[in-house]
C-alpha cells in the first residue's frame, strides 16, 4: 500500500487571493502540480512545508501530523527538501560546504550517490558566483537531497532557464529523485517538464485543484550505446533495430533502463509508416481496448493517448514523437550503476 500526504487547507490574503484545497497524493514517484502562473501552486508547497501559516489547516504525512488544530510541526523538522525558484545557494561557501551544509542537518555521511547522479564532482571545488544558471540549479537540488529527506518540494525550479538550458537539466532531475527513491511535488506550467519527469499531474488554477489530469505516456527503454554525443536506446520489448539515435545530455549508461516521456501534444498516430525525417521516434502500435482515450500497444507495452481517430481493436498504427527527453528508471538504474 503507498503512503499518501493527505490535507485540507484554506488561507486568504485579505480580498486578494484565497486558496482552499484538499487531496490525497500518493508518496511514490513525482506528482506534477501544473497551472498558470498565480495560480497558488507556490503557496500551497509553502503551506505545506510550513512556510506559510493557512488560516485552517489538517496535514498527515504518512502516518505524521503535520498540522492540525492541536498539532504543529515546525518546518525543520518535517524532513522536507525544498528547492525554490531562486537557488539560494550560500554565497561564501564552496559548492562542497553548501551540498555538505544539506548534508549535516540530518547527519548524513555519504552523498557520493547524489553528487554522481547530479555530476557534480567537477564543481565541488567552484565558488557559487562561478557557476553558470543550470549549474547553480543542480547544487541547489544536490543540497536538499543530501538532506535524506522524506519528501522533495520543488518549485519551479528550472524557473527562468531557456527550452535548450532547460532540456539539459531535466534528465539529471529524473536520475536523482530515482536514485535517492524519495517522493517529489512539482510545482510547474511547463507541459514539457510534466511530460518528462511526471508520474501523475493535479491541476490547479485560482487558489483551488482542478482534479487530475492524464498521466504523460511513458515507455521504458534500454540505453545501447552511448558515442559522440548520442545516446542509443532499444525500446523494451522490440527486436534488434528497433533503437533510436537521440541527441540528448549524457546522463545513462551502456545497460541503464530510461523511461521516454512521450509528448502528447506532437504525437502522431497514423495507419501508415509517415516516414517522417523531423520524428525522433517512429513506433509500431496496436490499437487495444482502453478507456479514456486511444489505448496503444508498442511491443507488449500498453499507453492510453488523451485523443486519437476511431480505430478497430487489433488495427496495426504508427506512432511518432517529436520530442522525447530520458528519465532513469529507479527499479534499474541503480543496480546497473553499482
Amino acid at each position: 500500500m503507498v503512503d499518501t500526504l493527505e490535507f485540507r487547507l484554506k488561507l486568504s490574503r485579505g480580498e486578494m487571493f484565497s486558496l482552499e484545497a484538499a487531496e490525497t497524493i500518493p508518496l511514490d514517484g513525482v506528482t506534477a502540480i501544473m497551472g498558470p502562473s498565480g495560480g497558488g501552486k507556490t503557496t500551497l508547497l509553502r503551506a505545506l512545508a510550513g512556510l506559510e501559516r493557512a488560516g485552517r489547516a489538517n496535514v498527515r504525512f504518512r502516518e505524521t501530523v503535520w498540522e492540525d488544530r492541536d498539532h504543529w510541526i515546525p518546518p525543520e523538522d518535517r524532513r522536507i527538501g525544498f528547492v525554490f525558484q531562486n537557488p539560494a545557494l550560500f554565497p561564501h561557501l564552496t559548492v562542497a560546504r553548501n551540498i555538505r551544509y544539506g548534508a549535516r542537518r540530518r547527519e548524513v555521511e555519504n552523498y557520493d550517490a547524489i553528487v554522481d547522479a547530479l555530476d557534480l564532482g567537477g564543481l565541488m571545488h567552484r565558488a557559487v558566483q562561478e557557476l553558470s544558471g543550470g549549474e547553480a540549479r543542480r547544487v541547489a537540488l544536490g543540497r536538499a537531497l543530501a538532506s535524506n529527506p522524506a519528501v522533495l518540494f520543488l518549485d519551479e525550479p528550472l524557473s527562468g532557464l531557456d527550452w535548450a538550458r532547460k532540456s539539459e537539466l531535466l534528465p539529471y532531475i529524473g536520475r536523482a529523485v530515482s536514485e535517492a527513491r524519495v517522493p517529489a511535488l512539482y510545482v510547474t506550467h511547463s507541459l514539457a517538464e510534466v511530460t518528462t519527469l511526471a508520474d501523475r499531474v493535479l491541476g490547479m488554477s485560482g487558489g483551488r485543484l482542478t482534479g487530475w489530469r492524464p498521466a504523460p505516456a511513458r515507455l521504458t527503454a534500454t540505453v545501447i550505446s552511448v558515442s559522440d554525443g548520442v545516446m542509443r536506446v532499444l525500446v523494451d520489448g522490440a527486436e534488434a533495430g528497433g533503437g533510436a539515435d537521440l541527441t540528448l545530455p549524457l546522463i545513462a549508461e551502456v545497460g541503464e533502463t530510461v523511461g521516454l516521456g512521450l509528448p502528447l501534444d506532437s504525437l502522431m498516430v497514423s495507419t501508415e509508416n509517415p516516414g517522417r525525417n523531423d520524428a525522433l521516434l517512429t513506433l509500431p502500435a496496436t490499437a487495444v481496448e482502453g478507456e479514456g482515450g486511444l489505448a496503444l500497444d508498442i511491443f507488449g507495452q500498453r499507453i492510453v493517448l488523451a485523443r486519437g481517430g476511431p480505430h478497430a481493436i487489433g488495427a496495426p498504427l504508427w506512432v511518432s514523437a517529436a520530442r522525447i527527453l530520458p528519465r532513469p528508471e529507479p527499479s534499474d538504474s541503480a543496480d546497473n550503476r553499482r
